[in-house]
């Protein structure tokens, strides 16, 4: 760069690309939001494993006389009376388990036969408290900064977490699971957020595809640990579990900043030190550079060098601070119709994955396996993403993608309802695993491509009101066990229908592959009368 004339950046993506498209400052701040999934995984999964099913049996107690014979069953003592001939029976009111009494909430707690409901209430009040975090809480990630939001969604989810352990009944842990989810949810949609906003537009795809493969090694580590303690009390495992959340001081001290949201609201100082700092861990001369919008009194010009590919023209209006509220997701009929298709697909694929995950048979008898190879069933999602999403683009993976799901899905359903015998059982797995492997590509896809077309005021508010709709997808799956059992076919036409009519939506979708993360609503408007730039 020229000595003699100041040089300012005309975009932030310019600014990434300058400090170095994987230099070491990015990859350092790729490594400390990864702290993120891992303690969501260890968070949102770790109820699996502490409130594992139990084989329950009513307790023998000799209370019925010798005149009588006595069936102990898991819910009811059945009691014949030898001399009458007369049965009658009775609720249990105290069980045996086949683990030690310990080991579950379920045991501990007694949640069998009629209290087998408040088993479930915890991970519901879960899927519940992370709605409203999303539809909540995110929205003080655009307001008042990223990083500060992720470490205090950090802390208090992990004190929600350390509580949990320490739960005297059902009633306390169902509530602070509640809270938890809120909390949980500002990490998620903070994570993912900062994830995109940190590298230029030309590696986000690959930075949503270590995120997607880095979530499924984290589900595999969280069943390890569950399999090393498996014969400890079940608090004891929830301890272990929570702390990994002490890994958030590698985030106090060596986490930045979003450097795009300081540049967007102007904040100057800080841009500029975050700027610095990241020069010099990546060991470029940034003296003579100014940031865009911020610092510098004299025209932008041109850079000679190989970054000016990324350079682009934007008015003098794009150096405004925008402030959006929540109504501006449907303020426009273009907001309105890009955000109704983005809720759609969120509810579909979340309630499609949590369905499929609670209705589907186990893959092996051994539970701890059975978890693991659910977690390796998702290993594709990423790669998957990063194939296709990169090379033909975000809408035409979620068009594919979909209609894969919904085509596989219908005909397992199918097969399932006209055929018979273990070659047309086996066909209806092979197809619904690879629905599934369909559905969470889309899944996992959609918590990349949200934040890619919401300017970056609106972008965790946009990211928090998909995820929200995700959640309603995941307080419904639940009982779609209830409609399996009375109309076995139901489930699976319902989901495909679901995500052949989410593929057809898709179209509606923008294209941002080949574009800047937008700074205002203008800016998506106009990526269909611009070419995208490789």
């Amino acid at each position: 760069m020229a000595d003699d004339k100041k040089t300012s950046l005309r975009t932030i993506d310019s600014v990434l690309q300058l400090l170095g498209t994987l230099g070491r400052y990015q990859l350092l701040q790729a490594v400390l939001l990864s702290i993120g999934n891992l303690t969501v995984c260890f968070h949102l999964l770790n109820f699996v494993f502490i409130a594992q099913p139990v084989k329950q049996q009513c307790v023998v107690t000799p209370l019925y006389g010798n005149d009588t014979n006595t069936d102990y069953g898991k819910c009811e003592v059945s009691v014949r009376n030898t001399t009458t001939n007369v049965t009658s029976s009775h609720a249990c009111s105290a069980w045996t388990y086949d683990m030690p009494k310990d080991h579950s909430i379920v045991s501990e707690w007694d949640l069998v036969c009629g209290n087998d409901f408040l088993g479930r209430l915890p991970q519901s009040l879960f899927i519940v408290g992370q709605g409203i975090g999303a539809a909540t809480v995110s929205v003080m990630s655009d307001k008042f900064g990223r990083k500060p939001f992720l470490v205090m969604s950090h802390v208090l989810t992990a004190g929600a977490g350390l509580a949990l352990a320490f739960a005297p009944n059902i009633a306390a842990f169902s509530a602070l699971r509640l809270v938890n989810g809120i909390f949980q949810q500002g990490i998620v949609v903070t994570t993912i957020t900062m994830g995109m906003e940190e590298f230029p537009m030309n590696r986000r795809v690959e930075v949503s595809t270590v995120f997607a493969l880095w979530w499924s090694i984290c589900a595999i580590l969280l069943t390890g640990t569950a399999y090393l303690l498996r014969d400890m009390h079940w608090r004891t495992l929830q301890l272990s579990f929570v702390s990994v959340s002490t890994l958030v001081f590698f985030q106090i001290i060596f986490l930045g900043e979003s450097l795009r949201w300081l540049i967007t609201n102007k904040k100057s100082k800080k841009a500029f030190a975050i700027f610095k700092r990241a020069a010099k861990i990546n060991n470029i001369d940034v003296s003579n550079v100014s940031l865009p919008g911020i610092g510098t009194e004299e025209p932008p010009v041109e850079l000679n060098s190989a970054e000016s590919k990324y350079v682009g023209t934007p008015s003098e209006k794009q150096t405004e601070v925008v402030k959006y509220n929540c109504l501006d997701l449907v303020r426009t009929k273009f907001m309105l119709q890009m955000s109704g298709v983005v809720w759609v697909s969120w509810l579909v694929d979340s309630l499609t994955y949590f369905s499929l995950y609670l209705t589907s048979s186990s893959l092996h008898d051994d539970f701890y396996l059975n978890f693991l190879l659910n977690s390796l069933a998702e290993v594709p999602a990423g790669p998957l993403y990063w194939y296709v999403g990169r090379r033909w683009g975000r809408r035409i993976f979620f068009m594919s993608f979909h209609t894969l799901a919904g085509t596989c899905l219908l005909l397992a359903t199918v097969v399932k309802a006209l055929a018979g015998g273990p070659v047309a059982l086996t066909s209806a797995t092979i197809l619904a695993f690879i629905g599934k492997v369909g559905n969470t590509a889309c899944f996992n896809g959609m918590f990349a491509y949200t934040p890619e077309i919401y300017p970056t005021n609106l972008r965790s508010v946009g990211m928090g009101s998909g995820s929200t709709a995700g959640r309603v997808g995941g307080m419904i799956a639940p009982f779609v066990s209830l409609l399996a059992a009375q109309i076995p076919w139901a489930p699976g036409t319902i989901f495909g229908m679901a995500c052949l009519v989410t593929a057809a939506l898709n179209y509606q979708l923008p294209e941002a592959e080949g574009r800047e993360l937008p700074q205002k609503i203008e800016d998506i408007k106009a990526w269909d009368k611009t070419p995208a730039r490789g």
